[in-house]
């Protein structure tokens, strides 16, 4: 009996780059729009995003430049602190405004805290610049020693002190406070000074550095030189601006 191998049936292999079925093209050309409109929106929702974004930076940037700056302020620039039992500091720059916006700087070699109120400090070779921003006016305070009161902006100079001021002017006293706020100085001892038109002496002074004013009181003594006041006199006449100025003074006492 012959046997007879079992017949193979063969199939037609698929042509190459024959097309997909249409179904299948279909799903994906479907799902890449989808995908390319989700980008799309993507990037558009980002941009604007983006762009509020910036605006509101801009926003909160001029609004903060807008905002007025606290007067009557005290910034501490601390270089090096040391000790265990104190808080002290080399080199302290104290810079603050006061009422009329005039800026002031005191610098110090050296500044102790008060451990019982850290509003106070004890400062040692004390300069103090008080300017008229102005007229560009300054006055110019040097001491060995004193104190600085934070809270109430209060500088107490221990002598002796010499002050100086951008017209030519200098005086020297033992004593003063300073009333960093107003920019008051204030004096009960003795007071010598000299300037462009005279020089003067009196126990006690006032001076009002932004109006300029200086009030001498108690034995006043007083020496005017003529020939510079005759000049200063025949400049403000024609209106001219005198090299040196003069400020305001109140006296009671004697004048030579």
């Amino acid at each position: 009996m012959t046997r007879r191998a079992p017949q193979a049936i063969a199939e037609p292999l698929p042509q190459p780059g024959a097309p997909r079925a249409a179904d299948d093209w279909g799903s994906h050309v479907r799902t890449t729009a989808q995908e390319s409109l989700r980008y799309t929106r993507f990037v558009t929702v980002m941009k604007r995003g983006l762009f509020i974004a910036a605006l509101l930076v801009l926003a909160a940037v001029l609004g903060y430049a807008m905002q007025p700056r606290p007067q009557n302020t005290i910034a501490i620039t601390m270089q090096n602190q040391f000790g265990a039992s104190e808080l002290a500091m080399e080199k302290p720059h104290l810079t603050g405004i006061d009422n009329d916006g005039n800026p002031y700087l005191v610098t110090a070699d050296k500044a102790i805290q008060d451990p019982k109120n850290t509003n106070h400090a004890r400062l040692f070779n004390i300069d103090a610049d008080l300017t008229e921003k102005k007229q560009g006016n300054w006055l110019s305070l040097t001491a060995p020693t004193g104190s600085l009161q934070a809270d109430t902006h209060k500088l107490k100079l221990n002598g002796p002190i010499g002050a100086f001021s951008d017209d030519g002017y200098e005086f020297h006293t033992m004593t003063a406070d300073v009333d960093l706020s107003s920019g008051i100085v204030r004096g009960s001892r003795m007071i010598v000074g000299q300037g462009p038109l005279g020089n003067m002496r009196a126990d006690r002074f006032w001076l009002n550095r932004v109006k300029r004013l200086v009030f001498f009181n108690g034995n006043v003594r007083m020496t005017i030189y003529p020939a510079a006041m005759k000049k200063h006199d025949s400049a403000a006449k024609t209106g001219a601006t005198p090299k040196t100025g003069t400020p305001k003074t109140g006296m009671k006492g004697k004048k030579k």
